[in-house]
Formats: C-alpha cells, structure tokens, sequence
C-alpha cells in the first residue's frame, strides 16, 4: 500500500508475474474497500487501486477506478530474469 500526497488518497498495489484474471479485480477491490473502511480518513480521496501483470514481454499496469479497469501496456526494453 502507498500514498499519494498530490492525489491525497491511498494506492493499492498487486503485482503479478501471469496475465490478468477477472478474480484480481475482485480482490485489489476487496483490499480497496479495506483500505477505505479502515484507514482512510475523511479528508483523504477514494482509494486507487493498481494492479501489475506480465504478458510476453510487457508490463500491463492496471488502474481499477469504480467498475473499470484501465490497461496501459509497457514494452520490457531488457530481459529480466526472476
């Protein structure tokens, strides 16, 4: 978990070495509505939730915002051995 001061709200954060299941959305929301009931205070804005997959050779970084989940694709430039 983080924090983003500019936004002034809480930053869930998943990664995964697989592609993206319909069951990850459902848990970064489960741990987003934590986070919310939990932590967040009243001033602090809704909490973001992101969730990191590899596909091939790409980074999908995934932004679950309400019911969407927003993909944006980044190409590995080296190969990373784990």
């Amino acid at each position: 978990m983080l924090f983003n001061t500019k936004l002034n709200s809480y930053v869930c954060v998943e990664l995964k070495l697989r592609s993206l299941k319909k069951e990850d959305k459902a848990q970064i929301e489960f741990y987003m509505q934590l986070v919310d009931e939990q932590v967040k205070e009243v001033y602090h804005n809704k909490t973001i939730g992101i969730i990191i997959t590899k596909e091939s050779d790409e980074f999908i970084v995934n932004f679950v915002k309400s019911n969407d989940v927003i993909p944006l694709y980044y190409e590995l430039k080296e190969k990373i051995n784990l």
